[in-house]
């Protein structure tokens, strides 16, 4: 059994915080117990700092709409029990608990930065607000994404500057969010335990919707109820940390690849433990339902269902076809044809490969490959100013060129994905400007453009995603940079904001490297069929 290297444990109290509900149960393990492989990313870490930016931000907005308010840094501040009250966040845990009890008493109607926790549930949390409603306390989380969808749990609108308005207009909270509600429905048990919750077990989540709202939940929502679902990950996290406290080198639960794992600062260990065994959860269409039915059922190596027959069953679980042959592309290492696809592309004499860049949404980078008679050239549309009229600018020049496309009867602009239409069409909605050669964006890429992406998942099939990044090494093409990657390329673009002027050259690379990888790909499957 591979042994990791360990922090020095105890057998004090499991506590259990509100970050760790929902999570991977190998990830709360290595956080918790591995001090010798933690990995970390430059984007990961500007993630993080941005989500800090971002509680402030809001923090800040809704202050601003308060007539009077306090900070305290000890249990002996002076406050207005009647107005809201911020603990100093420089205050630590324990004197940071102890103030929040003082307030909670108090009745003190918002506390901003409060901490609690009861030993008894294995549990502490420090939510960002507590709001005083007319029968006790509910807490609310500040989140550095979208929470408002179309599909999930219901949930009801308060501004920023009405929080306590829980019966506001219906909306609905993004159920691949589910895991903040599980995190506010730990806040709002540990009120519960120690007196303090509204007994309507609710709890409200700001997300970074354009407007500074806050969505409440009922928590007793949800088939199985938000707080049902809670009790199950608080378990599950008590269980990992104390067999962990026992056992510091071997995790309680064996990895398993999963989404979350491509923000976690402990992917390329598991990921390097799962390669040895060839596990059955690397195949994408293999989600954690998946796995759990396959390992019951003795299946657990990718090439054991390679080798299978489609529609075939494990533990009663019909196993995805699409499973079975990323598994046989898997063990070719390549991709692999589709039965009875047609792999002919678009046969023009201009093929212009189009790929942009963004910061924070906002277009600043519009590379374009043309490929004809007389080779390849890259011909990149840029503006660094990093301003509103620099946008409009590139936008101009692209609409212009793409108008000489429309007008030629023997051309195609490939993409990869639809965010480069998505991304033109909301900067011409924001500049006022639109194409001469098609009513929109969408009527002009459906009429004179390919999208690649699409092009390769209905006719091949991939061993491991179909990200640009993973298809053009298949087909033999590799980037210039160490570290390519959208999020990446956004770091280099607030450096060149900063004074970077290098920063330039990498970005024109990254971007070219990008177009040039659509025009790879296609060389690559034309040379093989």
């Amino acid at each position: 059994m591979w042994l990791m290297g360990t922090t020095a444990t105890h057998r004090g109290p499991v506590l259990i915080g509100g970050g760790e509900l929902g999570r991977c149960p190998t990830r709360i393990h290595h956080s918790r117990f591995n001090d010798a492989a933690r990995s970390t990313s430059a984007v990961v870490e500007r993630r993080i700092a941005e989500g800090r930016r971002w509680e402030e931000t809001v923090v800040a907005h809704i202050l601003e709409r308060l007539p009077a308010w306090t900070m305290i840094s000890s249990t002996d501040g002076v406050f207005d029990r009647t107005a809201p009250v911020v603990i100093d966040p420089t205050v630590r845990a324990h004197s940071r608990e102890a103030i929040t009890t003082v307030l909670l008493r108090a009745g003190v109607p918002l506390i901003f930065g409060g901490r609690i926790s009861a030993p008894h549930l294995h549990a502490v949390g420090a939510p960002d607000l507590l709001v005083r409603l007319d029968d006790g306390y509910a807490p609310i989380d500040i989140k550095h994404h979208k929470v408002i969808g179309e599909r999930g749990v219901p949930a009801r609108l308060a501004p920023a500057d009405q929080l306590q308005d829980t019966g506001g207009s219906l909306r609905t909270f993004r159920s691949e969010r589910v895991i903040d509600l599980l995190q506010v429905a730990h806040y709002w048990t540990l009120l519960d335990s120690l007196g303090y919750a509204s007994a309507r077990r609710i709890a409200g989540i700001i997300g970074s919707e354009p407007a500074v709202t806050c969505l409440w939940v009922d928590l007793a929502d949800g088939n199985p109820r938000l707080l049902d679902r809670y009790q199950t990950a608080l378990d599950d996290a008590i269980a990992v940390v104390e067999a962990g406290q026992d056992q510091p080198g071997v995790p309680l639960v064996p990895a398993v690849w999963r989404g979350e794992c491509r923000s976690c600062p402990w992917a390329d260990l598991c990921r390097a433990e799962l390669e040895d065994v060839d596990h059955v959860s690397l195949l994408p269409a293999i989600g954690a339902i998946e796995t759990k039915h396959l390992l019951a059922a003795g299946i657990s190596t990718t090439s054991h269902v390679a080798d299978l027959d489609t529609g075939a069953l494990a533990d009663e679980f019909e196993i995805p076809d699409e499973a079975i042959l990323q598994a046989r592309a898997r063990g070719a290492g390549t991709l692999l044809r589709r039965t009875g696809a047609d792999v002919t592309l678009p046969n023009t004499a201009v093929e212009i490969d189009f790929d942009v860049e963004t910061y924070r949404g906002v277009l600043y980078l519009a590379g374009l490959l043309i490929t004809d008679a007389d080779g390849s050239r890259f011909e990149p549309i840029a503006d660094w100013t990093g301003t509103p009229g620099g946008e409009r600018r590139v936008l101009a020049d692209l609409f212009a060129f793409f108008d000489n496309v429309a007008s030629s009867d023997d051309a195609v602009v490939y993409h990869w994905t639809g965010y480069e239409r998505t991304i033109l069409r909301e900067a011409g909605e924001r500049h006022g400007l639109s194409l001469g050669s098609a009513p929109s964006v969408d009527a002009w890429f459906d009429a004179y453009a390919c999208d690649l992406w699409s092009w390769t998942k209905e006719r091949l099939v991939s061993p491991s995603g179909y990200s640009l990044k993973v298809i053009a090494p298949l087909c033999g093409f590799e980037w210039r940079d160490d570290d390519p990657g959208g999020a990446q390329s956004e770091i280099w673009y607030s450096d060149l904001l900063k004074g970077d002027a290098s920063r330039r050259s990498r970005l024109f690379e990254y971007n070219e490297d990008d177009v040039a990888a659509q025009l790879a790909i296609r060389r690559w499957v034309r040379a093989r069929w």
